[in-house]
């Protein structure tokens, strides 16, 4: 073998290397990017829901300044849901957001009573709780908490 034989040879992997390396990033930033869309699409979608069942006690933006606390009393009042990442670290509490609006997750207090469980109102009539209809809810519910975890302040 020649010293240009070697050099072929070596550089070979080389660029093998970085191509794959310049693939998988790729790759990773495209998944990335369709998370964040996915996101932004199931906060989108989660928009209208959230006007019509949260924005009465909640606020158009969150902040717990619905009309109804003026006209129903309500105690504790509606939470402002623009600072539920920053009280929780930082880290917006997905999960716990979710089981809040869905109601069914765990036996209520007396404070609970005040919101209402979607996780059974959603039901679509005629076919509550079958697979169809509570793949539905859960689709819906997952994008009203899409939606307040877009209007977290940062």
């Amino acid at each position: 073998m020649t010293d240009r034989d070697d050099r072929v040879a070596t550089a070979l992997p080389s660029r093998t290397l970085t191509a794959t390396a310049q693939a998988a990033t790729a790759f990773i930033v495209l998944i990335l990017v369709v998370t964040a869309n996915a996101r932004t699409a199931a906060a989108q979608s989660g928009i209208q829901d959230y006007q019509n069942y949260c924005a009465e006690c909640h606020g158009l933006g969150g902040k717990g300044d619905g009309p109804s606390r003026l006209t129903i009393p309500m105690n504790p009042p509606p939470n402002d849901l623009t600072v539920m990442a920053r009280n929780n670290g930082g880290k917006f509490p997905f999960d716990r957001v979710v089981d809040s609006i869905d109601g069914r997750k765990s036996i209520p207090s007396h404070a609970r009573l005040q919101m209402p469980f979607w996780g059974t109102t959603l039901q679509k009539p005629g076919k509550e709780f079958t697979p169809e209809s509570d793949a539905d809810v859960k689709r819906r519910i997952d994008s009203m908490a899409r939606y307040v975890e877009s209007i977290q302040q940062k």
